[in-house]
């Protein structure tokens, strides 16, 4: 990788800066003191299990008897606070670990997160701009519309293969944001009697480009701008060429009592990103990106006003019905909202945004999936009350929102 200028002061510079945000897509804001342990050893077969299934071998089916000691971890109660990480040369570094509970089912998330029409980052809004599966099983087709359904009748275990594309949204010091291609492999099965999902992740090659996004608004908002130009936002900095180089994850969530709608959900990450072919990610970054994860997850999964899966399918549905110059037209009034609503704080991109509105230069620009993806992001917005001024319009119907199932 190339970068342009130079002097060790700023390289040293870059470097120091890079080493505090360089953790796409998951950034947060800095944790507060606590205890570092190692994850156990009797954990790592089952964690290199699942680095197994999602490699190109790609397997039809698993053996849960890999998988036991791994569940046993995720359920067992821990002190608040501690924090695990992998440590020694039996699994990547840095590899993290986070855990939370959903008070949802496990077919209600399956119902959401897992679904044919809805994109697939909708529980994740504050971290991905957009993803969509370019490929299920060898083919370029959607997700199986009963997945949620073989919970009722789970005799074996059922695994899909695929190739997913996503974009994630702007971090929240750098503002930088890549794209790339995931490895992705889904099972259901039981182990020990237990209902588990697990959801595994590898990112194919090496992102795109790290690009300029600014993060609009506190982050709950949501409120974001992508720019399209390579660099991050930073004074001075706008030169660096950072990339995403490998990352994985593995998002296990197990159901412990088929009667009660409670999920654990435990996320091993590993990562590596920076710039010259060198990783500026610590174990602290992951960390941080992944409580924010957690945080917006359980926000919108848990929220009263969550419309129906139905309800979003069909908002999905009806925008990837409209032609490419309507989704432009709907984008630019997106981003005239943008600057209404911060056209005022000091770090709006004011000279970007007088560029972009001169002409349709910057909307013409935009793929599909990217135009399509801001108009569902104004949908969930208004959906879950995050823009309290304005009702939801798109597929909502005259009754509004109402609350899925538990």
């Amino acid at each position: 990788m190339m970068i342009s200028g130079g002097g060790i002061g700023r390289r040293m510079l870059v470097i120091h800066c890079l080493v505090a945000v360089l953790c796409a897509p998951f950034v947060s804001a800095p944790l507060a003191l606590a205890a570092e342990s190692p994850l156990p050893d009797t954990i790592h077969p089952g964690l290199n299990y699942l680095l197994e299934l999602s490699d190109a071998a790609r397997p039809d089916t698993v053996d849960t008897r890999e998988l036991g000691p791994l569940i046993d971890f995720i359920l067992q109660d821990k002190p608040d606070g501690d924090h695990y990480y992998a440590a020694g040369d039996a699994l990547p570094d840095p590899l993290v670990y986070h855990e939370f509970d959903l008070q949802r089912s496990l077919a209600t998330i399956l119902q959401y997160a897992f679904h044919p029409v809805i994109p697939s980052h909708v529980l994740a809004l504050s971290s991905v701009r957009h993803s969509h599966w370019k490929e299920v099983n060898g083919r370029p087709r959607p997700l199986p519309e009963d997945i949620a359904d073989r919970l009722g009748d789970l005799r074996t275990p059922f695994v899909i293969h695929g190739i997913e594309h996503e974009e994630i949204a702007p971090d929240l010091f750098t503002g930088a944001y890549y794209s790339y291609d995931l490895e992705r492999t889904l099972v259901m099965c039981r182990v020990d009697g237990r209902v588990v999902w697990i959801s595994l992740a590898r990112q194919r090659d090496i992102s795109d480009v790290g690009r300029k996004g600014f993060v609009l608004g506190p982050d709950t908002s949501w409120d974001f701008i992508y720019s399209g130009e390579k660099g991050i936002n930073k004074m001075g900095l706008g030169w660096v060429e950072s990339y995403m180089y490998a990352a994985f994850s593995a998002i296990v969530y197990v159901q412990a009592d088929d009667d009660r709608p409670l999920v654990r959900c435990g996320v091993f990450k590993w990562l590596r990103a920076g710039w010259n072919d060198m990783n500026f990610v610590r174990r602290s970054h992951i960390r941080r990106g992944l409580e924010r994860y957690a945080e917006t997850y359980r926000d919108i999964l848990e929220a009263p006003q969550l419309p129906e899966p139905s309800r979003i399918a069909a908002a999905a549905a009806a925008i990837g019905q409209l032609s490419r110059a309507q989704l432009q037209a709907r984008g630019r009034q997106q981003l005239e909202t943008l600057q209404a609503r911060y056209g005022d704080e000091k770090d709006f991109p004011d000279e970007w945004y007088a560029r972009a509105m001169a002409d349709n230069g910057y909307l013409e620009q935009l793929t599909r999936p990217q135009l399509e993806a801001m108009l569902f992001l104004d949908y969930m917005q208004k959906a879950l009350g995050r823009l309290p001024d304005q009702a939801p319009q798109l597929a909502m119907g005259n009754a509004g929102a109402r609350g899925p199932t538990p």
